[in-house]
């Protein structure tokens, strides 16, 4: 098996015009909703033909003392690690967090938070696209509020557009993936996965630029900086593993240079296939430059690759693991050893009876030093992978991988401390967990968590 990587240069072509023109229309309703900058404002659809120059026609405005437009999304951190910045609200978190408990009457899929100046706000994606809010002051009581945007398409996970008190959907272009999540950038640059698997940059006047690549149906962009994404691309069905939803796996892992238009490789599977929708991007070997973490896998075996994300080839590889048993689902990486070591904490076989491992970066390898089983992070085929996350939610210094238990009825805090991997708390949900686990952080470095159950209750503590 071939782990090296190589760099592929490419130009992003331009779409054509009559497309772009066509699309401006599509994405008129990204523009105005997803606020580009603190003056730009929701835009009228026109209904006929547009022409090449057209442009979206602002309707009304929004005042400009409202500030930036921030978004929230259930990925949380948009490098795709799912470390937690801040601290819980109560120490020993068992005993001194506040529960509320809000009765949804139907299926949820999905919550995103955001904090606000009138509260956290809370909103559940429902199984039938239906959005509801919540407004939550701190040791207040939640008081349900209207979320303005356009109805999801079921399934789809929910994007918040923030600008001080005011919070509503961002809803994605008609051309988008119901699995993409949009990354914006610099520039009011927004960038997505459309219904033909092509990565899509729209810029705030509607044009559309697309890099000459397939990228996975599913697959979620993670930024690496104001101009700069990675995403997993060049999908293959040659091994039909269906743990994400499909049979489709990425080949590679590229980087999009918008502002300079450039593709580069940064790592190839060669025969194997990255099993993931998503890249984890973070400095794994402490030398100041983000790398990329991945799970790799073929028909036999399943092993976590972390990759110079600067096209340096591979930093480490772990030992295999048993493929036919499962797959490793990656988590964090971040100061999770005793003494604040960097780790990477993945959950092996989260679909069964997985196990909370702690990975450290030795030489070019990566040793399993602490294990705990009994978690399941994950349902086989769902494409959502955030029901576990690393936060220091108990306020003792010290991050816990939050991942559900085996009966996915409670929510465990596992630290890798001196004896190992131990349970620090478990809370229960009130019923069997459906959406991924969602948190917030607020301005004073507090945090928030919310998750939604299979009975149709949402759970948040504060």
């Amino acid at each position: 098996m071939s782990r090296g990587a190589t760099r592929e240069p490419a130009v992003l072509r331009r779409a054509p015009a009559v497309l772009v023109a066509a699309l401006v229309v599509l994405t008129a309703a990204l523009i105005g909703a997803c606020g580009f900058g603190s003056g730009d404002s929701p835009v009228e659809i026109a209904t006929a033909a547009p022409q090449p120059s057209s442009t979206p026609v602002p309707t009304t405005s929004l005042p400009a003392d409202l500030g930036p437009v921030t978004h929230a999304d259930p990925v949380f951190q948009p490098d795709g690690n799912r470390l937690a910045t801040g601290l819980g609200l109560g120490t020993g978190f068992i005993q001194q967090v506040t529960t509320k408990d809000i009765n949804l009457g139907s299926n949820p899929t999905w919550v995103t938070g955001a904090s606000t100046p009138d509260g956290d706000v809370w909103v559940v994606a429902l199984a039938d696209g239906t959005v509801v809010g919540y407004q939550v002051p701190v040791g207040g009581q939640p008081v349900e509020i209207n979320v303005p945007g356009e109805r999801l398409i079921p399934g789809q996970p929910p994007v918040l557009a923030v600008q001080g008190s005011s919070v509503r959907l961002a809803t994605t272009p008609a051309n988008a993936s119901p699995n993409s999540i949009p990354v914006y950038l610099t520039g009011s640059r927004a960038v997505y996965v459309d219904n033909l698997q092509r990565l899509t940059v729209l810029e705030p006047d509607g044009t559309l630029w697309r890099p000459d690549l397939e990228v996975l149906p599913d697959s979620r962009v993670v930024q690496i900086s104001p101009e700069q994404v990675l995403v997993l691309a060049e999908p293959t069905d040659r091994y039909p593993h269906s743990s994400l939803g499909d049979n489709l796996e990425a080949t590679t892992a590229v980087v999009v240079t918008v502002g300079v238009n450039e593709v580069e490789t940064v790592y190839r599977s060669e025969d194997d296939v990255i099993e993931s929708i998503a890249p984890l991007l973070a400095d794994v070997d402490g030398d100041g430059i983000d790398d990329v973490a991945l799970t790799v896998s073929n028909d036999r075996e399943a092993w976590i690759v972390v990759a110079s994300s600067t096209g340096g080839g591979v930093v480490a590889t772990s030992d295999p693991v048993d493929r036919l048993l499962g797959w490793r689902q990656l988590v964090a990486v971040g100061p999770l050893g005793p003494n604040e070591e960097v780790e990477i904490v993945e959950i092996l076989y989260p679909d069964d009876n997985g196990s909370v491992r702690f990975l450290s970066l030795v030489g070019s390898e990566l040793p399993v030093v602490a294990t705990r089983t009994g978690y399941r992070s994950h349902e086989f085929g769902s494409r959502n992978l955030e029901q576990v996350l690393a936060a220091d939610v108990d306020r003792d210094g010290h991050i816990e991988v939050i991942v559900p238990t085996l009966d996915r009825q409670n929510i465990a805090g596992v630290r890798h401390g001196a004896d190992g991997a131990v349970d620090m708390w478990s809370r229960p949900l009130g019923g069997t967990l459906a959406t991924n686990i969602a948190v917030l952080t607020r301005p004073d470095g507090t945090l928030s968590i919310a998750a939604a159950t299979l009975e149709g209750s949402l759970r948040i503590w504060q």
